[in-house]
């Protein structure tokens, strides 16, 4: 499935794509009033697939933040999990179900309590892996 695809389909994307058409279709009523109709299809044109792709690169940016985000919470409740079991030594099914509840809690409240530098430490990411193409198209495309 290609990028373009993904996009396609994405329900955000969509429902901007809607408005964005309304927008336009409005923008070209006015247009054809003011200048000729082949200069007006030609802005109407150009603006359309610039805010199309202005869309898709957010869409594309917002499920990247998403990944790395939920990655960074994983690590997280994993450093808690772990740090738990190794004091403990041992633990049995009721009570590895109990910290799974209490690490999901831990790691929320922790989330939100260092929002600012998880959102820093996200864009860092996301910056990196915008670099990398083969990178970002692998995680749009499979996480």
């Amino acid at each position: 499935m290609s990028e373009k695809e993904i996009v396609d389909k994405d329900d955000l994307f969509l429902a901007l794509q809607e408005k964005l058409e309304i927008v336009l279709k409005e923008l070209d009523d006015s247009l054809c009033v003011v200048e000729s109709k082949k200069n007006a299809n030609a802005q109407l044109e150009r603006a359309q697939r610039t805010v199309k792709g202005v869309l898709a690169e957010s869409v594309r940016i917002q499920r990247l933040y998403f990944v790395v985000r939920s990655v960074i919470m994983s690590l997280l409740s994993a450093l808690i999990y772990f740090l738990v079991v190794w004091y403990l030594g041992m633990i049995d099914a009721v009570q590895a179900a109990f910290l799974g509840v209490f690490v999901f809690v831990v790691s929320l409240i922790t989330s939100r309590l260092f929002d600012k530098q998880i959102v820093r430490i996200s864009r860092g990411i996301i910056n990196l892996i915008r670099k990398h193409e083969r990178l970002k198209t692998f995680i749009l495309k499979r996480l």
